[in-house]
């Protein structure tokens, strides 16, 4: 990892992004202020508007940013009060299963349906490659479950510092943040609507276990999304894979706030919507209006 600071760059006199990074980081992808934005809007930022450029590649860039980052990434931070717009969507695509939202065709860090993706705790937006209370976004104290204490999305001081956030901010929702636009995590209230007006049948696709579900509304009942059984991580350990998935929702339980609600079904158990540890890893699958 190679973290280049302005002072250094402006010393040579480039006047934007694009002159100071090397002609080999055309398959980089580009981060700025944690927000994955397309080539061209990074490589027109004015280098005195940044405050770090940082270069990911390997190994590294793969656990930081997931298997679309394998070519590697350019980080950048900007200046405080300095805001970047996209100048263009990245896209995914979406299937319309004439539901309140559409639902996404894989999974955040998959590049098809039949890709497990990345793990990720409730709020944060990087893969790790162990989940723990302790490293933990949010965490504040605490050494065991039920005495955990957070920075945010608190309704008790029981919990940590109280906010009264039930809903996971734009700049915590990982769907949000990797995929930009409209992108973000669905809602309990969208999961249960997901998996109650829909039929689920437990397939195999590409080698790959995990249930297809399929609209039963009227008009779009030829219409499904995979989800492929990528179970959970918990510390350094990988569960469940093959025969359940655990898929988050951007809300928080209203009192037991080290919970988060999630979408959980194994291939011989009924689905539903549960609550899980909030450092748990869990799979991601957007939504959009």
């Amino acid at each position: 990892m190679l973290t280049i600071f302005l002072s250094v760059l402006l010393a040579a006199a480039p006047m934007t992004v694009e002159t100071a990074v090397q002609a080999d980081t055309v398959d980089y992808i580009f981060y700025v202020n944690d927000k994955r934005v397309d080539p061209e809007t990074a490589k027109i930022i004015k280098l005195s508007d940044i405050k770090t450029i940082t270069t990911v590649k390997g190994e590294a860039a793969i656990e930081l940013y997931g298997p679309e980052a394998r070519n590697g990434v350019i980080d950048i931070k900007t200046k405080n009060g300095v805001t970047i717009k996209n100048k263009e969507k990245v896209t995914h695509e979406y299937v319309d299963l004439g539901l309140s939202v559409k639902w996404a065709t894989c999974n955040v860090g998959a590049e098809k349906p039949a890709e497990y993706g990345d793990y990720y705790s409730w709020g944060e937006v990087k893969p790790k490659p162990g989940n723990t209370w302790t490293n933990y976004k949010f965490y504040k104290s605490g050494d065991s479950n039920k005495d955990v204490k957070f920075t945010k999305y608190s309704n008790s001081i029981n919990y940590g510092v109280v906010d009264k956030k039930n809903k996971l901010d734009p700049e915590d929702d990982v769907a949000h943040v990797k995929w930009g636009g409209d992108w973000r995590l669905p809602t309990k209230k969208e999961m249960e609507e997901l998996y109650t007006n829909c039929s689920w049948e437990w397939v195999v696709i590409d080698d790959v276990p995990g249930f297809k579900v399929t609209s039963m509304i009227s008009g779009y009942k030829d219409r499904f999304i995979f989800l492929p059984a990528a179970g959970y991580r918990n510390i350094s350990n990988t569960i469940d894979v093959g025969s359940a998935g655990h898929y988050w929702t951007s809300s928080l339980t209203s009192v037991t706030n080290n919970y988060a609600y999630y979408l959980f079904y194994k291939y011989n158990q009924k689905r539903t919507v549960d609550i899980d540890y909030r450092y748990y890893g869990l799979s991601v699958r957007p939504v959009c209006p």
